[in-house]
């Protein structure tokens, strides 16, 4: 994690250096919308298939911005366990098949930004988050913030903003030492960059601090490219880095040294860092 941050520190101000100071272009009143779509099937023997949606509604004045964004992401991989009934010389194959998921995250949010001129903006947003297979069952973020527009060109944008937030959560498994609601400070940097006239690389930073227990720090960090094929068509890849420091709790069986089952359980920390690669078709309306 400190690396990718000591990286974003070098590669920023490098992208800064050389940039033109020109007046920013007219802002115009107007709705947009973008849908992506994210679909793999494997089929066989074995069979798994990952499905995810994503959609985002814009309206953009000359005063202010609302954004709305949902989607989701979810894989189901399938395990087939062959067996032989009968002789060496004479048998039967029998198949059986069992499904599971092995990936599932879905949010929603919104966020409404006011400009008060000289490049600052006030903003107030919403977050809900589900990602079962990291321990979250549901996690809903209200924030409060300002921050300010550095640059905001066709081929070159980038803003920061520092917010407080409150946050309520519920875990798959509930940990005792942790509270699930906490009010906390919100950290967000975005930053998209033209790198040819059909290429564009959008990056956003957006880490989170629990107040009540600092030690609770947790990091969204995405990075894309966007390829247009047409007016209305991009090829996007994507890379999603998910990191918290104190991660959730998972349940697992307990065993003894020999191997028997104790018929107990007990409360392990999850992984730290969740990854998620992403080649999407993204239509624009």
């Amino acid at each position: 994690m400190r690396r990718a941050l000591a990286a974003i520190a070098m590669v920023w101000p490098a992208l800064l250096r050389g940039q033109a100071a020109t007046p920013p272009a007219a802002p115009t009143t107007d709705w947009s919308y973008s849908a992506k779509l994210t679909a793999v099937w494997v089929g066989g023997n074995s069979e798994s298939s990952t499905f995810g949606l994503g959609s985002t509604l814009r309206r953009q004045g000359e005063h202010a911005e609302l954004k709305f964004e949902a989607g989701g992401i979810r894989t189901e991989s399938s395990l087939k366990t062959r067996a032989a009934v009968g002789s060496t010389t004479s048998y039967r194959v029998t198949e059986t098949e069992t499904v599971r998921k092995t990936a599932e995250s879905y949010f929603a949010r919104t966020r409404h930004d006011r400009k008060l001129g000289s490049g600052m903006v006030v903003f107030a947003g919403a977050d809900w988050l589900r990602n079962i297979f990291s321990g979250i069952d549901s996690r809903t973020l209200v924030a409060l913030g300002a921050g300010r527009q550095w640059a905001d060109r066709d081929d070159f944008k980038l803003k920061t903003d520092l917010g407080f937030t409150y946050t309520f959560q519920e875990d798959v498994v509930e940990n005792p030492f942790v509270k699930s609601k906490f009010p906390g400070v919100r950290f967000s940097a975005d930053l998209q960059r033209a790198l040819t006239s059909t290429t564009k690389w959008e990056s956003t930073l957006i880490s989170d601090l629990n107040i009540d227990e600092t030690d609770d720090l947790r990091a969204d960090f995405t990075n894309a490219v966007s390829v247009s094929i047409s007016t209305r068509l991009a090829l996007k890849p994507s890379l999603q880095l998910l990191w918290r420091n104190q991660p959730a709790l998972t349940e697992i069986e307990l065993f003894t040294e020999t191997g028997t089952s104790t018929g107990q359980k007990v409360n392990v920390p999850l992984e730290k860092m969740d990854s998620f690669f992403t080649l999407a078709l993204v239509v624009t309306l």
